[in-house]
Formats: C-alpha cells, structure tokens, sequence
C-alpha cells in the first residue's frame, strides 16, 4: 500500500471516530458556569430536484465546528446535530470560542441525500455537494464569541435541479420570499425562538 493511500484510509478513520463520538441529541441543559449556549436554525429551499419546489427545515444533520482554548492551548471540537421540526438547533454547555457551520446533510426531492461541505476561496467560505462526507477541515475562523448566547443566525440553502448551490445568511425572516417565489417565512432569531420556548431557563435569565 502506498503512502497517498494510507494516508487517505487513516483520514477517513479518524474522521469517522470524530463524527461517531461528537454526535448530540437536542437535549436542554440547563448553564455550567462559564459556559454559552450555541443556537441556529437552518432552512433549505428544493428548486427543482425531481421537478418538486418545497422547503425543508426539519431533522436536517447541521455538522459545526468549534475552536476554543483549554488550559492554554486551541482546541477544535466537531458536532453533529439535527434541526427540530421549525428548523432550529442547539448545543449547551459549550466553551466560548469560533463557530463555523461546516455543512449540512438534508433529504431532498424523492430520496435524494443531500450532503453539503464547505471550503475556502481566499476568505470566502464556499458551500458544495461534497456526495461522500462532512469533513472538519476550517481553513478561517471567525471571531470568538464569549457571550453567554452564541446566536448563529438562520442559515439558508437553496439547491436547484443541476445541483447548485446558493447559500445566505439572515438574523431573522419576516414574511421574506426568497429563492421559490410562492413561499414565504417567518423565523425569529434563534436566541429569541429558544428563549421563547425555555421561558423559564436560567440561560434567559
């Protein structure tokens, strides 16, 4: 076996330990000191995959990826979690640093898996159809967060039927059309939907 192909079998081992042992299940916990709380919501328009134009927002995987110092030193950290049936996602309890949303996996059409990874053009963070995985690779961090709530905003993905991907970010929706013309949403920022929700939390308190 050469070299190129061990290298390439030991990536995919460890990126396959890596997205087993970091996969969450929406569960709200209640703040640890020195803690934040990461929310975000995802929303996916289908222009066209099996002639169908629809929307999606519910049980799509969200893949972050998260920078953070412990004990002096940069950590990275990958997190698979799946979006409720409105679209948001959450994971508490985590250490303040950079988030980077890496990519996303999303049924679309009929039966028709889409998973969606991300690289760098320069600055610019560039989503595509990757077919195979979601790796963990951040070429640029954004800036730290060390807020109490780490709102990440709403995340919004249009694929057309040749494959193309057109990706945007909002803090909120207010009756917005956006890339299907008959289809209108309305999402409150992520902070406001799970403070909304967990009224009583301490994390909104």
């Amino acid at each position: 076996m050469n070299k190129q192909a061990l290298y390439f079998l030991l990536s995919a081992a460890l990126l396959m330990m890596i997205s087993c042992g970091t996969t969450q299940k929406i569960v709200f916990q209640e703040p640890e000191p020195d803690k934040s709380l990461l929310v975000g919501a995802v929303l996916v328009e289908n222009d066209g995959i099996d002639d169908l134009y629809e929307s999606r927002t519910s049980n799509i995987t969200v893949v972050i990826v998260h920078q953070f110092s412990y004990e002096g030193k940069q950590q990275s950290k990958g997190y698979r979690i799946k979006t409720d049936k409105d679209g948001y996602f959450m994971i508490p309890n985590v250490p303040p640093g950079s988030f980077v949303l890496k990519g996303i996996e999303v049924d679309l059409g009929f039966n028709n898996r889409y998973i969606i990874s991300s690289m760098w053009e320069g600055n610019r963070q560039i989503y595509y159809d990757d077919g195979k995985m979601i790796d963990y690779n951040v070429r640029v961090w954004p800036p730290e967060h060390t807020q109490k709530i780490v709102d990440m905003g709403i995340d919004y993905f249009k694929i057309d039927r040749a494959g193309r991907i057109l990706f945007r970010d909002f803090k909120a929706l207010e009756n917005n059309v956006l890339g299907l013309k008959d289809k209108s949403y309305t999402m409150p920022k992520p902070a406001d939907y799970y403070k909304q929700k967990y009224q009583e939390s301490k994390w909104f308190q």
